[in-house]
């Protein structure tokens, strides 16, 4: 077996490396450097680096088209495995492999197909995710099952967590599925749809249950974070304590910081609970812990957030 990895951020890392030591991975396809932060110096992705880091060959071509196919062809690979490459394949790219092209998943297929399956299964405070190895097929994410592995979900995960551990079970499920041979079924269930995250899916809407803006701030951590405003600016909620049952008192508006608690940190009355917050961010600040915050500022207690930012 000859495989072709493609592959692009972190997330993806440790089933090259998992791949890499088992089998024989031939060359690795990668999105091309992008600017740093400061847009001046390129900066690899984290597939390359350890693809060069491992001595593996790195295409990272802006289109497949087929001066770039023949350039893979030339590899002789007879397996692509794909995870989280960011580009779509057509059919004759697909065709270049013989034995398999297969794609791995962060969601039990098919349910949350598209772009943003982890932060989704926490928006949606679902009881469950996983991670699917599929078959590549030319509608997004349609391709049969050929194998699954569950992921329970505890109610305190965050999008960084989450990509964690799905980053780690995903090259276990890589290596064995390859280890046997391959038995692909459709996908069968209800289908369900994700999209790109955008910086505004952030903003915080105080009418919402606790429970629900909970999910949102630890789904979009670490980007682009959860929002509101105080005293006219920007204010990114970083961290939250997994308890939302306690009833807002009567005439706190939502939006209100009306408590603190050494462990839970700072209360805030939403439509229906109260959601508490461990860890907040002024805009252009570092993060900080709620007590640390309320000693810099302890006029938040008793202020109520949202509204008009600068």
């Amino acid at each position: 077996m000859r495989i072709l990895f493609a592959g692009t951020p972190q997330i993806a890392v440790p089933t090259l490396a998992a791949l890499a030591a088992r089998y024989t991975v031939a060359g690795v396809l990668t999105s091309p450097d992008k600017p740093g932060k400061r847009g001046k110096t390129l900066v690899p992705s984290a597939v390359k680096q350890e693809a060069l880091a491992l001595g593996l060959p790195v295409f990272q071509p802006e289109h497949l088209r087929g001066e770039e196919r023949r350039v893979i062809s030339s590899w002789g690979c007879d397996t692509l495995v794909c995870f989280a490459y960011g580009k779509l394949f057509g059919p004759k790219f697909l065709s270049l492999f013989p034995y398999a092209a297969l794609n791995i998943h962060p969601s039990l297929l098919p349910a949350l197909r598209g772009p943003a399956p982890i932060q989704n299964a926490i928006l949606r405070m679902l009881p469950e995710t996983g991670i699917t190895i599929q078959t590549l097929a030319l509608e997004m994410d349609a391709g049969d099952i050929v194998a699954q592995t569950h992921i329970p979900l505890q109610g305190d995960e965050t999008t960084e967590s989450l990509s964690q551990a799905v980053s780690r079970l995903a090259a276990d499920l890589a290596v064995t599925t390859l280890a046997s041979p391959l038995h692909p079924h459709p996908q069968e269930g209800p289908v369900s749809v994700t999209r790109l995250v955008e910086r505004e899916d952030g903003l915080i809407d105080w009418n919402n249950s606790a429970r629900a803006i909970n999910a949102q701030v630890r789904a979009l951590f670490p980007w682009p974070k959860a929002y509101t405003s105080y005293q006219g600016r920007t204010l990114f909620l970083c961290g939250v304590y997994p308890d939302w049952m306690m009833p807002v008192p009567q005439g706190v508006a939502p939006g209100m910081v009306f408590a603190k608690d050494k462990t839970k940190g700072l209360g805030i009355a939403t439509g229906e609970g109260i959601l508490w917050v461990t860890r907040l961010q002024r805009q252009q600040k570092n993060e900080m812990d709620a007590a640390s915050f309320v000693n810099g500022d302890a006029a938040i207690v008793g202020s109520r957030l949202g509204g008009p930012t600068e």
